[in-house]
């Protein structure tokens, strides 16, 4: 007897489960936003795994693969914030060539991002170094990193400034404008620093960059 005719295979095709790595990428990418939004709205000592893991519709189980305790995530959380700070920056500073013009708006740029609930998250996570030993032994190797990048930009900055040979007095004055930023945002975050306040010292930083700026030779000389 005949064997019965096999069924056609289907035409339809067939949709594959995506690969590991990007499920994976998926998964922590609701993570890094969950946590974030965690941070800044209820503060470091209330983010818990759990409640991020809540947050984010993902599992514990799923959270704890990729973060095995909350420093880990806390950690993760720091390198994910100040890279979403660095493309507010970029973003910011899009529509300005290379020259004195973008390093003079680059305050405004600067503070828009600190404006981020990124941003405020970091500013969390910073402050928090003083209440949690290991937090605190392990965050400077992300500071570390995270200030050697700040470095090589700046380096850039006075390149496309075209004066190589001040990249000394302009790092220090990128810097200056980072820290009273930051100060000023911390104020702002924490304490209710009045908006006037803000405008005021946001102006006396872009007049110092312009003062320097004004100085520079024209370009192409």
């Amino acid at each position: 007897m005949a064997k019965p005719a096999k069924p056609p295979k289907s035409t339809k095709p067939r949709v594959p489960r995506g690969p590991n790595a990007e499920r994976r990428a998926a998964t922590r990418a609701k993570i890094m936003e969950a946590a974030v939004r965690c941070l800044a709205e209820f503060g470091y000592a209330a983010t818990s795994t759990p409640l991020v893991a809540r947050l984010a519709k993902v599992s514990r189980g799923s959270l704890l693969h990729q973060f095995p305790t909350k420093v880990d995530l806390i950690l993760g959380v720091a390198e994910y914030a100040s890279r979403a700070r660095g493309a507010v920056v970029r973003e910011k500073l899009m529509p300005y060539p290379d020259g004195p013009e973008r390093f003079l708006q680059g305050v405004d740029a600067v503070w828009a991002s600190l404006q981020a609930p990124a941003s405020i998250a970091l500013m969390e996570i910073t402050i928090a170094t003083r209440s949690d030993p290991e937090l605190a032994a392990r965050y400077p190797e992300f500071a570390d990193d995270h200030d050697a990048q700040l470095h090589r930009s700046r380096r850039r900055m006075a390149e496309y400034l075209g004066v190589p040979e001040r990249t000394e007095e302009i790092d220090v004055l990128a810097h200056l404008t980072r820290v009273a930023l930051n100060g000023l945002a911390m104020e702002s975050v924490f304490i209710g620093r009045p908006t006037d306040d803000a405008l005021k010292i946001l102006a006396v930083l872009k007049d110092m960059r312009r003062r320097l700026t004004a100085e520079l030779p024209p370009a192409g000389k």
